[in-house]
């Protein structure tokens, strides 16, 4: 196993447990323990925050004509926005940059880690609402710029005491077999570092 968009490192979940010169403890637990840690987070703030590579289409359903709700956009380096206007599966109508507004506004402007999730009609176009198919493909890096120092910080928490698992009554079957895991109110840490990233679902 290796560590897949982790928010930590597994040497930074040595150096908390003190194994940064012995290295006794065991890479696969922790590397494991990084990765569930990880999709914790994501899970428990609706959204993750690592950046993709390349630029990704995603398609969406607008609700209104002038706003569209969509993931987070970690750059405008790549991104392309279209609107199947007629209905048919084809993107025929490619915005300008001078069509729309990314929001939150500013949302580069206080610090390295950000993101956009809302596209705002400025200019001659308009989104779609069709009753059969999505209207709206965004192309873009997903993600966020950066990963925000409060979700390094949470997931490296939670990875830590994820590998301390294996020392509990449960023992190493119980660790390594845990699936899905949930960041819980009894972390309140990771909690309150985690609860301004949290965002509500949409459809």
């Amino acid at each position: 196993m290796s560590v897949t968009n982790g928010y930590c490192t597994v040497a930074d979940v040595r150096e908390q447990l003190n194994d940064v010169v012995n290295e006794q403890l065991s890479e696969a637990l922790l590397e494991r323990a990084v990765n569930a840690s990880s999709r914790a987070v994501d899970r428990f703030c609706h959204r993750r925050f690592w950046l993709d590579a390349e630029p990704v289409a995603r398609t969406y359903r607008p609700c209104e004509p002038y706003r569209a709700d969509v993931d987070d956009i970690g750059t405008t380096a790549g991104l392309v926005i279209k609107t199947d206007t007629g209905g048919d599966g084809t993107w025929a109508t490619t915005w300008q940059t001078g069509d729309y507004d990314l929001e939150p506004l500013n949302a580069d402007a206080d610090g390295p880690a950000y993101a956009w999730w809302t596209i705002v009609s400025v200019g001659n176009q308009q989104f779609f609402s069709l009753p059969l198919r999505p209207s709206l493909q965004v192309t873009a890096r997903w993600g966020w710029s950066i990963v925000p120092d409060d979700v390094e910080t949470a997931a490296l928490l939670k990875a830590v005491s994820l590998f301390k698992r294996k020392d509990s009554p449960l023992g190493v079957a119980g660790f390594a077999e845990f699936g899905a895991v949930r960041i819980s109110r009894s972390d309140p840490d990771v909690v309150s570092l985690l609860q301004p990233y949290v965002r509500p679902e949409f459809a």
